[in-house]
Formats: structure tokens, sequence, C-alpha cells
């Protein structure tokens, strides 16, 4: 199906029998560089929660139903796991550096469903002129069900212009790892523990029985390429490739009644969310092509059952180059800023290496830095006190 500009049609007829699709925007070579992002907006046209700014630094929404694939252009749309919240999501497009709209060629936005047919929407630089973002397309709810309209419509600034439109904010980087104060609707800020030992407690904030889920990601950024981006913008846009290691996340866990385990690919001990451990993983990158990387949920509703988390990373496969593949875990806590701990001081002679210590302290929850390198899960588990027995295992 070809769709016009301006063009509304009932996503139903686009993807037929699922609620799943992707879309895909590609732009020819024009020696513009191109963010692309999606927002998932309430009722007022307003982003009520950062968590729900899609792009390839936070490129997973807390539902799992909104999620972006790098800087492909690339996102991927599962409607049914959307909270009512959620009544509009807009694609957009964004300029970093020089140029304007005007200035791109004929591009094709695709959106392709589970099963089916494509569907195409053509647009091009000769319909904007100096406008410097576009919101390319809206998924929207009315009467009852989600319809598409192909907007294709200019936006004069640029992505931190998009941000507030979206009633939203850019914040300065915290210097020091400080507890964050109340945020406003939303603050893409984050706080960085930058030394071994730094450490951070959120206490928990809003009528929720907890701190909420709790989202540990494990993101990779091997290598480094041409045009990485400096400043505000880039700490939250920094560009990644694959590192071609397997990288894996995992951790260690006591609970308040004595109980340890692991959660970790290996072995396939996954967890579980609704009940002990209360973590759960998902996703095994073996590769780093997947710009989600790899997630542990912690269900911050039942802290108070668990004493201390260790998060580890460890490479199952490929020569030990932590600096190649340049891990990076971020811990989100509802209402907080992202906490970001960095797999920095490496020893390329280790394998496995603690990464942060996630610990409840009378209500709050408390991330320490702990950037320690040892030869496997024996020497990591003596190291702080955990154990337990091992032995050697696998992934299927």
């Amino acid at each position: 199906m070809e769709i016009s500009r301006g063009q509304r049609v009932r996503i139903d007829q686009l993807i037929a029998g699922s609620p799943r699709f992707t879309l895909q925007v590609d732009v020819p070579a024009s020696g513009l560089t191109i963010d692309f992002s999606c927002f998932g907006l309430d009722g007022a046209g307003k982003l009520a929660d950062e968590r729900y700014m899609i792009f390839f630094n936070q490129p997973l929404s807390p539902c799992g139903g909104l999620s972006s694939a790098g800087e492909s252009g690339r996102f991927s749309f599962d409607l049914d796991r959307l909270p009512a919240t959620v009544e509009r999501i807009v694609l957009t497009a964004a300029i970093d550096g020089s140029g304007t709209m005007g200035e791109l060629g004929n591009g094709v936005l695709t959106i392709t469903p589970v099963s089916g047919a494509l569907s195409r929407f053509a647009f091009g630089g000769a319909d904007f002129a100096r406008e410097r973002a576009l919101m390319l397309a809206e998924i929207y709810r009315k009467d009852g069900s989600w319809r598409f309209c192909a907007t294709a419509q200019g936006f004069n600034g640029g992505l931190a212009a998009l941000v507030q439109h979206f009633g939203g904010m850019l914040a300065a980087s915290s210097p020091e790892p400080v507890p964050a104060p109340a945020p406003a609707k939303v603050s893409l800020s984050k706080i960085t523990l930058e030394k071994r030992g730094d450490k951070v407690s959120l206490e928990k904030r809003g009528s929720g029985i907890g701190h909420g889920r709790i989202v540990c990601n494990l993101n990779w950024r091997g290598g480094s390429a041409p045009g990485a981006k400096s400043g505000l913008l880039g700490g939250l846009f920094g560009r990644r490739r694959t590192s071609g290691i397997d990288l894996d996340l995992g951790c260690l866990f006591e609970m308040a009644n004595g109980t340890k385990g692991a959660v970790q690919a290996l072995g396939n001990s996954f967890g579980a969310y609704d009940r002990p451990p209360f973590i759960h993983m998902t996703g095994d990158d073996r590769t780093g092509e997947n710009a989600a990387g790899e997630f542990l949920y912690v269900n911050g509703d039942h802290l108070a059952e668990l004493r201390r988390i260790c998060i580890y990373a460890f490479i199952y496969e490929g020569a030990a180059n932590w600096g190649q593949a340049r891990g990076v875990v971020t811990v989100s806590v509802p209402g907080h800023q992202p906490v970001e701990v960095c797999l920095d001081g490496h020893d390329d002679r280790m394998n496995m290496g603690a990464i942060a210590m996630l610990e409840n302290d009378r209500g709050e929850l408390r991330v320490t830095k702990l950037a320690e390198y040892f030869a496997g899960h024996r020497e990591l588990d003596q190291r702080y006190g955990w154990g337990l027995r091992y032995q050697a295992g696998a992934k299927s």
C-alpha cells in the first residue's frame, strides 16, 4: 500500500492480524547526520514519562511496546503492550550538526507487519525548507482503535526543541553522584558514577508500594565512529559499533531471608519478576548487534525482600578486551535520573567484571560502582562473600 502525505489510515488496514510491526526510515546519503526518535505522548500531547522517549541510548520503553534498533531508523511496535496513558506516538527526525531538511533527498518510511504486505510513505527535501527537524508520522488512538497518519511536518529547531515541544526538558548531567532532585515532567540527564566506590542512594518516590520496576541495562559501545557527538547531547546519543565479543549481563542476589543465587543466561537461569528472587533477565545479545542490549528487571516493590544484588558482566566468548567492548550499565529507577556505570579500569587478563552493587539501605536503593575484575565466577563470589558452589555451564 502506498500512503501519501497527510493520509490517515486505520492500523488494522496496514497490519491485519497482529498489533506488532516495524517502521523503517531510509534517507539517502546527503551529508546530513540524522537522529531518529519516537515519543510516546499522553492525551494532551505531552511526554509525561521520560522512559517513553525512545532513541538508541534509551532503546526500550518500560512496557516493551516501543523499541529502537540503534541509529538505523528502525523502530518496533507492539501496540497491545502500551499503557492506556500513551495515546499518541510521534516518529521524528532531527539533524545533528549543520544542514536543513530542504537538503534531504527522497526518503521512504516502510511499515512491515508480522505477516502481510508492506506499506510505504515517500517524502523528500522538496517538501521542506530550512527546518532542522521533522515529525514524520503519528500513530494515535481514535474511537477505540489505532490509526496512522503520514504527517511529514517540518519543525523549526533540532532535537532539544522537539523534546521541549513535547513537554520535556534537557538538563545538564550531574557532576557528582548525588541523589536526583524531584524531576520535572522529563529530565534526560544522568548520574554517572565515575570512580570505584562512588555511590548514590535513591529513595522511594510516588504513591506506589515500592520503587516500581528497576531496569538494569547492559549496552555495548564497542569502537568509535567518525562524527561522535560531544557536549550535552553527546552523553545521550553517543555512537556505538558491534564489538564482536559475547559480553553477558548477570547478577548474584542475596535475599533478606538469606537465600542466595545467580541470574544469568549461562545455565539458563533467567530468574522471575513476580516471585522470588524478584529479578528477571531477558535478552542474550551474543553479537552486540542488538541496540537494546541486555536487561535485568528488579521488582522494586519487593525491595524489602532483597538484601543486595551484585551486577556483573562476563565475556562468554572471545578474547578479553574490555576496552573494545566498552560496556555500560544503566540503572533506571522510576522517578529518578538514570544511574550510569561504565566498565572502565579494565584488566584484559580477566573475563569477569563486577560493575555495581545494589543494596537495600533501610528502604532506599543504594547503587555503588565496583569496577573490579576477576578470572571467573568463583573469584568474584569470594571477593564479595556470597558462598555459592559452581560447576561448568553453557548457554543453550
